[in-house]
């Protein structure tokens, strides 16, 4: 009889699946089975050990059976207390997003331990520091929940009773939103002897509520670089399933090997996009410091199931070697992030698209975080190297000393002569700039270096600036450092959790081992940035300076995990209070790459991403980022000089509505040699200006107007893509013929490049 009940319904919802979106809700509601669940039906048949005996179920019948915990105007939701279920439903059409799926038990291709996965609205980790061992532990298998409801909130405790664990956690419905939210002072932990001192290390909560069927049609978005797309059941099985961390790994662990080189995840969010319309947005609300976003695909990860959850990291661990064997070790203390929360914002259009999930995102920046519109025209991005400390022969002795790349009147030619060739608007930086900035140690003085010109020379450059209306912002970068200025680095470096000085290594470019020719270099313990980042604030704003570039603390989090004990989302509060600080007093902040944490206090982004890590479980690159920032902070583009195709990543630029940036030296590149500006290999002033101003010029020509607007629309087909503006302007985009069309007109950026300015055609 189950064979045979499978087969129809299966049927049935394959014509359901040829209706109008507004249809498959109304079958749904009728007792029919989702589309989600139809890979259940459609495996049950052919596996006798995997659910050959499962009679699938429909989510009506599945919901008549739970319990309603609480509701409000917009949302509803259920538990079940026979199985490990809870729901949420969108009363806007009736969709239910469901914490597992609920035919997980009939997946063909799941076993055992992975269906109790599927089924689990908790899934821990936990080890024995002594032993340095780990293991997992899922609720629909391991654990024993106990539900209370009060008001707007389900609280359930999950008892653990193998390992001795009770976590409790709160499902809270908002206006918007259901808040998944667990107090770690709460949570209790295995440690009555050495032996039996058992301690969580990571916890993932509602792991499954974005899992989509095998027959469902849709995609993820996940935060990688510019954004990426994950397509259902894309079929690349042979792919790694992803697996980053927000914020970018924490660097006081250095590596072995270099690691793959990839691009951040600068945004703690991730969502679903469904063909029926349902879409689901996840914020990272509290814990975003130290959490990993995970996705896999439809028989890659052991099961028939799409999945995209989260994963809090609540104790770090570490890698060294001894006698050539690694050795993980993991902290051994008290979990220090207060608060985990998770934020899921259920999103519904018939016609939903990847920037109406940005949109929700832009709104809970402004609404949640303080982010403030700032409206500004698209500036040109310039950032400018000073000195640098290089060896040379005195005396037959090799020395080694400060050497200009650019000094204060070569950064001014370099300047005036892309404003005289048009490009009018200009945000310019100035790394090592100081005595202290080239020589490596800590740098708060905010004095300018002799070795780059006079004060004299260096007052010229800024009254410049403020002729021409250009914004300077002299950068400062303090993550690594030598001894001086009062720290030290056997006291004021950062330690890693198995107790090793944090030196970060360079490594060679062909073999990916550690470079033995270049000096390790002491990583800043964040213990010291509150003291710091006064004095930075305090002498800027003695010096008048009405901008700050506060380096790579925007971009790069860690911690110290020695007797300072800094955790990452100690840090990130210590940058945070910074860079208010920098706001408040120190005038305009601009942020090399800005994470999440950086965008209340950030008045304008360069080194923007418009690509992913490019991973071969990705389907395309989309520019999420952008789409979130667009009309909420000014952005720029990756260095275009540096990039292997610049003219691609120009119409690249275009495309997402970003400004451009470029790097740029004036002394012959010969000069970098052996330095560690060696990577600027491509930044020649004298090559790049005319092309650079003729690249703003294209790019100011085509985004006037729309500088201030939100992106509310974006479709790619291959190289065509379309981005509709709020105030209604269409802008297409041709990455491959390098032309932009807008209003009935075409621009060709080779027409800027040959004819030195022509307009569009």
């Amino acid at each position: 009889m189950h064979k045979r009940l499978i087969r129809i319904i299966a049927g049935t919802a394959a014509a359901a699946m040829l209706m109008p979106s507004c249809c498959v809700f109304a079958a749904e509601k009728k007792g029919s089975v989702s589309a989600g669940e139809m890979m259940a039906a459609d495996s049950a048949e052919n596996d006798d050990d995997s659910g050959s005996d499962y009679v699938i179920r429909s989510e009506t019948d599945v919901l008549k059976k739970m319990i309603r915990a609480c509701e409000n105007d917009n949302f509803i939701l259920y538990y079940s207390e026979d199985e490990d279920l809870i729901a949420l439903e969108n009363r806007r059409n009736g969709y239910v997003w469901w914490s597992s799926p609920i035919n997980a038990e009939g997946d063909q291709i799941a076993r055992g331990t992975m269906k109790k996965e599927l089924e689990s609205s908790l899934i821990v980790v936990y080890g024995n520091p002594e032993e340095r061992t780990g293991s997992t532990l899922r609720s629909a298998k391991n654990g024993k929940m106990k539900y209370r409801v009060s008001g707007d909130t389900l609280e359930v405790t999950y008892r653990f009773p193998s390992a001795g664990f009770v976590i409790p956690v709160k499902y809270t419905l908002e206006d918007k939103y259901l808040s998944v939210s667990a107090d770690t002072s709460e949570f209790k932990e295995n440690k009555r002897s050495e032996e039996e001192n058992m301690i969580l290390l990571e916890l993932s909560i509602l792991p499954n509520m974005l899992a989509a069927g095998s027959m469902e049609n849709g995609y993820y978005i996940v935060p990688d670089g510019c954004g990426a797309k994950i397509n259902f059941n894309n079929g690349k099985t042979n792919a790694r399933a992803y697996s980053a961390k927000v914020y970018g790994s924490d660097i006081t662990a250095v590596p072995l090997y270099r690691p793959d080189i990839t691009e951040r995840v600068y945004l703690p969010v991730f969502a679903s996009v469904k063909e029926t319309g349902n879409g689901m947005l996840a914020v990272i609300h509290e814990g975003d410091s130290n959490v990993l976003i995970q996705s896999s695909v439809s028989g890659l990860s052991k099961s028939s199931y799409n999945t995209l959850s989260s994963r809090f990291v609540l104790r770090n661990t570490d890698t060294y070697y001894m006698n050539s064997e690694p050795l993980t070790v993991f902290e051994n203390n008290e979990i220090e992030q207060d608060s985990l929360e998770i934020r899921f914002y259920p999103v519904y259009d018939r016609f939903l698209n990847t920037a109406d999930i940005a949109a929700v995102y832009r709104q809970y920046l402004t609404e949640e975080q303080g982010v403030k519109p700032s409206e500004d025209e698209l500036p040109l991005s310039v950032a400018l190297y000073g000195g640098v400390r290089k060896k040379e022969p005195f005396l037959g002795v090799p020395v080694t000393r400060k050497k200009a790349v650019t000094t204060f009147s070569q950064a001014r030619e370099i300047v005036s002569g892309l404003y005289d060739q048009g490009a009018d608007r200009m945000v310019v930086t100035m790394e090592n700039w100081t005595d202290d900035g080239i020589s490596g140690k800590v740098d708060y003085s905010a004095k300018p270096s002799s070795v780059l010109g006079s004060s004299g020379d260096f007052r010229k450059l800024t009254e410049y600036f403020d002729e021409k209306d250009i914004r300077f912002y002299p950068v400062v970068n303090n993550t690594t450092f030598t001894s001086g200025n009062g720290y030290w680095t056997v006291s004021d470096t950062a330690m890693r959790a198995s107790g090793q000085y944090s030196r970060q290594v360079s490594y060679s470019a062909a073999y990916g081992t550690r470079d033995g020719t270049k000096k390790a270099v002491s990583l800043l313990s964040p213990g010291v940035f509150p003291e710091l980042f006064e004095r930075i604030s305090v002498n800027y704003k003695k010096n008048e300076f009405s901008g700050i570039c506060p380096g790579d603390i925007t971009s790069v989090l860690y911690g110290d995990y020695g007797k300072r004990h800094v955790e990452r989302h100690d840090s990130e509060k210590y940058i945070r209070e910074g860079l208010k600080n920098f706001s408040e007093n120190n005038g305009s902040v601009l942020s090399r790459g800005a994470c999440a944490y950086a965008l209340g206090y950030t008045d304008h982004i360069t080194d923007v991403p418009l690509r992913s890590s490019g991973y071969d479980i990705f389907d395309e690159d989309i520019p999420f980022y952008q789409l979130v920032l667009h009309g909420l902070v000014p952005y720029s583009s990756t260095s275009v000089n540096g990039d292997a195709d610049p003219e691609r990543l120009v119409m690249m630029a275009v495309s997402a509505g970003s400004g451009i940036h470029y790097d740029m030296i004036y002394e012959e590149i010969s000069e970098l040699k052996d330095t560690e500006y060696d990577r600027y290999y491509y930044a020649d002033s004298g090559f790049w200006t005319e092309t650079a101003a003729a690249e703003y010029r294209f790019i100011k020509d085509v985004l006037a107007g729309v500088e201030n607007e939100n992106i509310v629309l974006y479709n790619a087909d291959g190289g065509l893509i379309t981005a509709v503006y709020g105030n209604g302007t269409v802008i297409n985009t041709d990455i491959d013929n390098g032309t932009a069309e807008r209003d009935g007109k075409t621009f060709v950026l080779a027409d800027y490049l040959e004819q030195n300015g022509g307009a569009g055609n």
